[in-house]
């Protein structure tokens, strides 16, 4: 059979970003071609290699370094990443800056070598692969109190119970910390796995629609789809029963000030799908006006769950 053609990666202007000095090594980047590369090959149809160069670019560390300066400063602050993944920002976290850093990551689940390879770039960054330690989210092996920030991204759609899962990081915050989570809005315009466009989901339909455009459904029933901005105040409120917490952000404005300057990407394959369209809505965007009906219908994505643990009542 003649090879599949995958569409060419899109060339997007982008911030020059700071050299990360964590290496990946070439064993990290076929597992991962093989894996998450492939896996996402047949669900969106992307190059497999260019979604495993997505998954292993170090310097999306560095903006998300910068997000998460703009909430606290992170000097000689102790973090939890809640599904490491393949530990690339981690590693980055733990080298570059400092950061007396830590990440949960299921072995053998999910994408399958993700925490293996982990662990193998610790090693071969001469950092401490125990740092990254085979969990759920669901139960986090630490005491409570244990950090000053907990940080996730696109993690909470694919666990078993993600109010858990934010209930159990809020238990492991010291008093004054700060938990970062970013998540789909499956009110949202865009499905982020499968790269179509999808309306607002208020039932779980995804399954059906992803079909409609001639993708396996498999793996949509695995989402969590209720997320969305509702459903995030909602668990607020309920883990607020048990811990003292105050909801700082959704991302509302975040997502505001994206959509009112030139759009940066921080995935390729999403730029290939997305890049003409964006542009288009921005030149009728004046006054940003198209941002703010947007969020107004609770479709602005993603969301930037941002909650700060108080101190006991």
């Amino acid at each position: 059979m003649p090879s599949p053609q995958w569409p060419r990666k899109a060339v997007v202007k982008s911030r020059q970003m700071p050299q990360s000095s964590v290496v990946v090594p070439q064993s990290v980047r076929d597992a991962a071609r093989d894996s998450v590369g492939v896996f996402f090959a047949s669900i969106s149809g992307c190059d497999p290699q260019a979604s495993a160069d997505d998954h292993l670019d170090t310097s999306k560390a560095f903006a998300r370094v910068e997000g998460l300066r703009r909430l606290t400063p992170l000097e000689g602050k102790k973090l939890l990443e809640v599904g490491s993944g393949f530990g690339v920002n981690l590693a980055v976290f733990v080298k570059d800056f400092g950061i007396d850093g830590y990440g949960v990551e299921p072995d053998g689940e999910g994408f399958g070598c993700s925490f293996a390879s982990s662990r193998e770039i610790f090693a071969a960054n001469g950092l401490d692969p125990a740092r990254i330690i085979p969990a759920v989210g669901e139960a986090l092996p630490f005491p409570d109190e244990s950090f000053d920030v907990v940080y996730s991204s696109y993690v909470l759609e694919h666990v078993q119970d993600p109010v858990q899962v934010l209930s159990e990081s809020v238990r492991v915050l010291k008093p004054g910390g700060i938990l970062s989570f970013e998540l789909p809005n499956h009110l949202s315009y865009f499905e982020g796995h499968y790269l179509v466009p999808q309306p607002p989901l208020v039932v779980n339909v995804l399954p059906l629609w992803v079909r409609m455009w001639g993708r396996d459904p498999a793996f949509a029933r695995t989402l969590r789809t209720e997320i969305n901005p509702v459903w995030c105040r909602r668990a607020v409120k309920k883990i607020g029963k048990k811990y003292p917490v105050t909801l700082l952000s959704l991302g509302e404005r975040d997502f505001l000030d994206r959509l009112a300057k030139p759009f940066q990407f921080e995935m390729q394959r999403v730029a290939g799908k997305l890049g003409f369209a964006i542009k288009t809505m921005q030149k009728v965007n004046v006054g940003n006006w198209v941002g703010h009906t947007i969020v107004g219908l609770q479709g602005f994505y993603p969301i930037s769950m941002v909650l700060r643990r108080e101190a006991a009542r």
